[in-house]
């Protein structure tokens, strides 16, 4: 592990950056946002969509990039134009346009993120991937913890530019992720670009292909709609003020520091779908808890549990692409399940924000996206009995 480990920091500074920061801490933002420019449910949750939608279209970018650049290269111009993407947001007060800026930004970042991933499942041995991945895909919960700090320091720092001074404040830690991050990239700059060109039939005609996809796809719907409307939802079901719901934001952050890390040493050991089984038990809980008009307390059930697991299947799909398809063939798969995961992220806040529009309630949101991971617990269950993906 000690001859990997300014890879594996330089990889984490990178997802900190193009998902952590890119992404995630949308949602300290969104309800500052939403005030600063009056928009309802429907229009926030387009400016996260577009986002995704930016993610799905680099997706089909990402792996001929890879290809064809070397990675600490194509990183650091991705990150450097998604700091600006993001950077240019502030300088509108239409929605429409901060939604074109944003899908740039969801853009650039799928490229960042594809590439990193792909790097790493060929550079890293494959008795130590699993805790790899863990501990490079935790670095999104370092940026939810400090998003749900920065936020409301800068709320009390310029009066009526909270959203707009986080937001740059995120733009510069992503150009000093791009910087700091390109020494650790070259240690190991050899990473299988071999121009070898799989078609898509040969891979989406497997079983072993829909199998990580459907996890993939169930995952990309819910949890776009939990990081996008969690702080909106505590605060309109318990009048919580931005600070105090930026704790609970930070809370699931801090958890969610640890998720890669443990069930990607789980994975190691016991197996990727009896990993997961656990994962989305715990998935399940959280977003049940926020699915009724449950007591307060509840909400920090649900940000504990949503914390603790919610990083580890990006970890452990990477894990499942690598290993059921080897080399090369890694980069091509995990595009593909992740186009299919795009699709569904992409909607999944959308699709919420109309929901909320029309029942001016998050309960019913919440009450489909803990019946589909209850779903996915059963199905990984009966995925596991597979014994070549299992051992």
């Amino acid at each position: 592990m000690s001859l990997y480990i300014k890879s594996i920091i330089a990889s984490f500074l990178i997802i900190l950056a193009c998902l952590g920061f890119g992404r995630f801490s949308f949602g300290m933002i969104l309800p500052s946002l939403q005030e600063s420019l009056s928009l309802n449910s429907s229009q926030v949750g387009f400016i996260g969509t577009a986002n995704f939608i930016g993610y799905f279209i680099g997706i089909f970018f990402a792996t001929p990039l890879y290809r064809k650049f070397q990675t600490h290269k194509l990183i650091f111009s991705t990150l450097l134009l998604q700091a600006i993407s993001m950077f240019l947001m502030v300088f509108t007060n239409n929605y429409e346009l901060i939604s074109c800026f944003y899908s740039f930004s969801g853009f650039f970042s799928a490229i960042s993120n594809i590439a990193i991933m792909a790097y790493l499942s060929n550079v890293i041995p494959k008795n130590i991937r699993g805790k790899a991945l863990g501990i490079v895909v935790s670095a999104s919960g370092l940026a939810i913890v400090l998003s749900g700090q920065i936020v409301p320091f800068s709320q009390t720092l310029i009066k009526g530019f909270s959203w707009e001074t986080a937001w740059i404040i995120f733009s510069c830690i992503i150009v000093l992720a791009a910087l700091f991050s390109q020494a650790g990239i070259k240690k190991h700059i050899s990473h299988n670009i071999k121009d070898v060109n799989y078609k898509t039939k040969e891979f989406i005609s497997t079983i072993s292909f829909w199998k990580i996809a459907f996890v993939y796809m169930v995952f990309g719907f819910t949890y776009s709609i939990y990081v996008t409307f969690f702080v909106s939802t505590v605060m309109q079901n318990y009048h919580l003020s931005t600070n105090i719901s930026g704790n609970f934001w930070t809370l699931l952050g801090f958890m969610s520091i640890f998720s890669g890390l443990l069930f990607g040493i789980f994975a190691d050991k016991i197996g990727a779908y009896k990993t997961l089984i656990f994962v989305f038990i715990l998935q399940t809980i959280a977003h049940g808890s926020l699915a009724f008009n449950t007591p307060e307390s509840f909400v920090w059930i649900s940000a504990i549990l949503f914390g603790i697991s919610v990083w580890s299947i990006p970890s452990v799909v990477t894990l499942l692409c690598s290993i059921e398809f080897h080399g090369s063939k890694t980069a091509k798969v995990f595009s593909l399940v992740t186009i299919l995961f795009a699709v569904f992220q992409a909607s999944g806040p959308y699709i919420a924000g109309l929901l909320h529009d029309i029942t001016k309630d998050y309960s019913d949101i919440f009450i489909i996206t803990s019946l589909l991971t209850l779903i996915t617990v059963f199905i990984s269950f009966i995925f596991s009995k597979d014994k070549i993906i299992s051992k």
